[in-house]
């Protein structure tokens, strides 16, 4: 029997103590695509109405002699974190399979820092698999190749 594989492009990358993974393709468009307008949401989030509604709230949760809590402000505040948080955890998952997000970031909904670091620290890992999939094209398709044998 005759038979073939295609290089599907998955990439896996350990998250946790567990030793669960997250995993996408550095063959999809559509992963690239999602990232990029993933990391463009976020940093939006940051510029935009909802961090500016919470640092404006926080900035009231605390009375201005340090004296007492301003209860209502505080639950804006969370109210706020929580909701930026838990989409940003669906986007997570769309983009790196369902259940991402929990195997990332555990059971609890993480802070933006949280979520920051996991973008500062898998960024480095897309890039490189993106370029290692470039240089194996360039090397493949290149003006030099010479059929098949190549």
């Amino acid at each position: 029997m005759d038979s073939l594989r295609i290089d599907n492009g998955l990439k896996k990358i350990e998250v946790n103590d567990a030793g669960e993974c997250i995993e996408f393709s550095v063959l999809d468009n559509g992963f690239f695509r999602g990232f990029s307008e993933l990391m463009q949401w976020f940093d939006e989030q940051n510029t935009q109405g909802n961090i500016k509604d919470m640092e404006e709230q926080a900035g009231k949760v605390v009375s201005d002699n340090g004296d007492g809590i301003n209860h209502e402000a505080l639950s804006n505040v969370l109210d706020i974190r929580d909701k930026v948080s838990k989409e940003a955890c669906e986007k997570i998952d769309n983009i790196f399979g369902v259940g991402a997000s929990k195997k990332i970031f555990g059971s609890i909904i993480p802070d933006m820092y949280s979520i920051a670091e996991f973008f500062e620290k898998i960024a480095p890992f897309i890039e490189k698999y993106a370029k290692e999939r470039n240089q194996t094209i360039n090397r493949k398709y290149s003006k030099g190749r010479k059929g098949s044998k190549s």
